[in-house]
């Protein structure tokens, strides 16, 4: 029954597989014949440059703007081949109990790791904001307009604020207005400090004050959040440390089981009763590290 089952699921995952191949095909194709036909009716202009970055869903693009990483087509096939290829192997060596853990647990992980540079690369540009937002209100101060200040600070700013604004820079050196583009590139982002500085200026732009004042405390407040925040993460480091050795424990004893005696795991994977038991296994662990996960998320 499980063997039944899990072979029904891989064969209806590789199947919408090849459907998601057959369908980006033919929207590249689509595509292309656009490209074409753009080219004849405008026979002096430059052909198109092939833009390879693909479409992802609304949930996505925030940690894929946050971890600055583009989705293309040719990462999405070799991503596609690679894993299936690996499930394809653990099927011919472990069974197809095993091969659907894989196939479920491979998303898993590429989101847990996505989660984890987008949050990294977010750490660090919040904690460079207060610095650029002195040199933005030190610009404005010797005569630079508001435009001119956010492109101008960037020079001196730290490289990840540069990678995050450049985007928005280019966009009000070729006269965007400022309070659009800011709050653009808030909205792809999602990150609240960069939010809070698109509503300063919004705000500022809208109702008229001096600007360098609202900088100057938003700046102690990002400040006053980054001294909460590694307060809250110096408080929580113990438990942090205690959800990691529960975490790995029972891989640990596993393998030290599987060391002692390698005839160990045959129960687990030829016996129907060991899949079932390694599935209820493989699921709890799972459960397990995302509900103590969600226990040390620090939000505020």
């Amino acid at each position: 029954m499980v063997k039944g089952a899990a072979y029904l699921i891989l064969a209806l995952l590789i199947l919408g597989a090849v459907l998601f191949a057959l369908v980006s095909e033919r929207a590249r194709s689509l595509a292309a014949i656009d490209r074409r036909l753009a080219g004849l009716t405008l026979p002096g202009a430059a052909p198109a440059r092939v833009s390879a970055a693909i479409s992802v869903p609304e949930r996505i693009a925030p940690l894929l703007a946050q971890a600055q990483l583009e989705v293309t087509m040719r990462a999405v096939r070799i991503l596609a081949v690679a894993g299936l290829g690996l499930v394809v192997t653990v099927l011919l060596l472990a069974g197809p109990a095993f091969a659907l853990a894989v196939l479920l647990g491979l998303p898993m992980a590429a989101l847990s790791w996505l989660r984890g540079r987008a949050r990294k690369r977010v750490d660090a540009l919040t904690e460079a904001l207060p610095l650029y937002l002195d040199g933005v209100r030190q610009l404005q101060a010797v005569g630079n307009s508001l435009s001119q200040a956010l492109s101008r600070a960037l020079a001196d700013a730290s490289p990840v604020v540069r990678s995050f604004f450049d985007t928005a820079a280019r966009r009000l050196e070729m006269g965007a207005p400022v309070a659009e583009t800011m709050q653009q590139l808030a909205d792809r982002l999602q990150v609240p400090e960069v939010s809070m500085i698109a509503a300063a200026i919004r705000t500022n732009l809208r109702y008229g004050g001096s600007i360098g004042a609202v900088f100057t405390n938003l700046a102690h407040i990002l400040r006053e959040r980054l001294r909460i925040r590694r307060d809250l993460v110096a408080a929580t480091s113990e438990a942090k440390v205690s959800s990691r050795v529960l975490i790995a424990m029972p891989l640990l004893a596993m393998v030290g089981l599987v060391m002692m005696n390698p005839a160990y795991l045959d129960f687990f994977i030829a016996d129907p009763r060991g899949q079932k038991l390694s599935l209820l296994a493989v699921g709890l662990e799972g459960a397990g590290i995302l509900i103590i996960r969600r226990m040390l998320r620090l939000e505020f």
